[in-house]
């Protein structure tokens, strides 16, 4: 992973935007690792095409999947705990990782998220893509405002 040393992640230099912290083999701030814009930016990116019920045409979502972000810590866990800015928390099997590829998105269609849309950090599923995923419980795994991760 780009963002990794040797001696474990650099520290960030921008405002943190996602927290990791759980079963995680890397750190840079006491037993967590802090990412800023810059650091998620560097890892490598990827990107889904789908509707969502929050979008009323396909939208476009980019950013670091999911798993490059997991690998960056050398993350150990079955499973992980997701929480967002208004303390809403959904937990997630490492399944999905494998069988759907989450983005946390930082872009929508090119435009950086905000917290006025659903940024700055979204996970996005790609919805369009495999239909069984369409449903209430997948949408309830599309945090946005995520602060942070546990994996457990």
């Amino acid at each position: 992973m780009p963002v990794a040393h040797a001696q474990g992640l650099p520290k960030p230099s921008g405002p943190v935007l996602l927290t990791v912290s759980g079963l995680i083999g890397l750190h840079n701030a006491g037993n967590t690792a802090q990412f800023d814009a810059a650091m998620l930016n560097a890892l490598p990116a990827s990107q889904i095409a789908t509707k969502t019920p929050w979008h009323g045409t396909v939208a476009r979502f980019s950013g670091p999947s999911l798993k490059a972000l997991l690998g960056a810590v050398g993350a150990k866990g079955k499973g992980l705990r997701l929480i967002a800015q208004d303390r809403y928390e959904v937990s997630i099997p490492m399944d999905d990782l494998e069988n759907f590829g989450p983005v946390l998105a930082l872009r929508m269609d090119g435009k950086e998220l905000t917290i006025r849309s659903r940024g700055p950090v979204l996970l996005m599923y790609p919805f369009d893509a495999y239909p069984q995923i369409d449903t209430d419980v997948y949408y309830g795994r599309s945090v946005w405002q995520l602060l942070s991760i546990v994996v457990e």
